[in-house]
């Protein structure tokens, strides 16, 4: 009955010896060897077989070992060099300068691979060192050499930040380091597949981000605004619209109640006409009843003669004194409304020769009066003070410029 045996618990591990003679168990131990796995005997001091995917019985321990070994029939000396045959990726820090002085860091990645027939050469590192060869270890071997053989004069030919993200810049970087490090990895037992680098974001690049994010701020700042200045624009227009709207609406509510108001007034004013001529109307009807009954008593009065005179000549004072009451009440009423027509910027030229022309027509109803003795004189001409226009020595307003006279 045997045991497995495990020679590598590290996915980090790349290669190990072991010594099967501290392996000492009273079980026999085997190793399963993957296809990417290889194991080397070195007994005594040589070189055995390579294998590799195969099951590896009794390689340490059991009893039968045991036997042997005290009856001194097995090797004094045996060992087993295990090796990871796949390829492995090497990160490998590093801090340079470029000629501007521009600070570079970054990681050398190195792809190299341990071959079957080369698997005895890491003898050569295990023979000053830990008998355990993994990716950290191998990394500090190759750090010196490849800062000082490759990455530093790589970076000494980059100009700038744009040769360092070239394609040109890695094809010279892998050539370089394929040529340099072909020594060391040959004795170390290893073959390079693929280098390449990784450079951070150095300080120009994280300058001209920033220039970049400033200036995209900036625009996207500028946009923000332009479209705020639009949206209050709008609302600018909108708001001045409404405004106007709202003031043509007063308006007119306005011009409604004022010509609501001219209308009452003048409703009023044609009520106090009509008023006047039934007043007037009255008064000629008391008259006229007046002067009937002052003809059915003329046979009368002939014989009181002196009486019929006096009465007579108080009948016509009371005419002349209503005649001049009429006509008090009348040009009172002409010039309320032209005031009103004044007030109300309708006090025209042809206005005003209307009111004149109804007042001449009036006057020439009315007559010069009862009286034999009054002579009928032709009105005068003259001209007005204000507008030196003609005007009728009769008229109470000039009919041009409106001026009372």
């Amino acid at each position: 009955m045997s045991s497995r045996f495990r020679w590598r618990d590290n996915p980090n591990i790349l290669a190990k010896l072991v010594d099967a003679n501290n392996l000492k168990t009273w079980q026999a131990q085997e190793v399963v060897l993957k296809p990417n796995e290889a194991c080397v005997f070195i007994v005594d001091g040589r070189i055995g077989d390579i294998l590799t995917e195969k099951v590896v019985g009794n390689i340490a321990g059991g009893f039968n070992r045991f036997i042997g070994e005290m009856m001194g029939v097995t090797a004094k000396d045996r060992r087993l060099l295990f090796a990871m045959t796949g390829p492995a990726d090497i990160t490998i820090p590093f801090a340079g300068h470029m000629p501007n002085g521009t600070k570079v860091n970054g990681f050398a990645n190195l792809r190299v691979q341990l071959r079957n027939e080369d698997i005895p050469k890491l003898l050569n590192m295990f023979a000053n060192s830990a008998p355990v060869l993994d990716r950290r270890r191998l990394a500090e071997v190759l750090h010196n050499e490849l800062m000082m053989r490759v990455i530093n004069p790589s970076l000494a030919e980059c100009e700038d930040d744009t040769m360092l993200r070239s394609s040109a810049f890695q094809d010279k970087f892998e050539m370089r380091a394929e040529v340099e490090l072909r020594a060391t990895l040959t004795t170390l037992g290893f073959t390079m597949l693929k280098a390449f680098i990784t450079a951070n974001q150095t300080d120009s690049e994280k300058l001209t981000e920033l220039q970049a994010q400033l200036t995209a701020a900036s625009n996207t700042e500028g946009a923000h605004a332009e479209a705020l200045m639009e949206r209050i624009a709008i609302r600018e227009a909108a708001t001045l619209r409404r405004i106007e709207c709202e003031v043509n609406v007063a308006k007119a509510e306005a011009a409604g109640k004022v010509t609501v108001e001219l209308e009452s007034e003048l409703k009023e004013l044609r009520k106090d006409e009509a008023r006047w001529e039934a007043e007037l109307r009255r008064d000629e009807g008391k008259l006229d009843l007046k002067l009937k009954e002052s003809s059915h008593k003329t046979e009368q009065a002939m014989a009181l003669f002196e009486q019929v005179q006096a009465n007579k000549r108080e009948r016509i004072n009371q005419q002349m004194e209503h005649q001049n009451q009429r006509m008090d009440k009348q040009n009172e009423l002409q010039m309320k409304m032209m005031e009103m027509a004044a007030e109300n910027d309708a006090l025209t030229p042809e206005v005003m020769q209307e009111f004149l022309r109804q007042q001449t027509a009036q006057k020439a109803i009315d007559g010069p009066g009862d009286e034999p003795e009054a002579s009928v004189e032709k009105p005068n001409e003259y001209l007005c003070d204000k507008c030196s226009k003609p005007v009728m020595s009769g008229w109470n307003a000039c009919p041009h410029c409106g001026i009372i006279l």
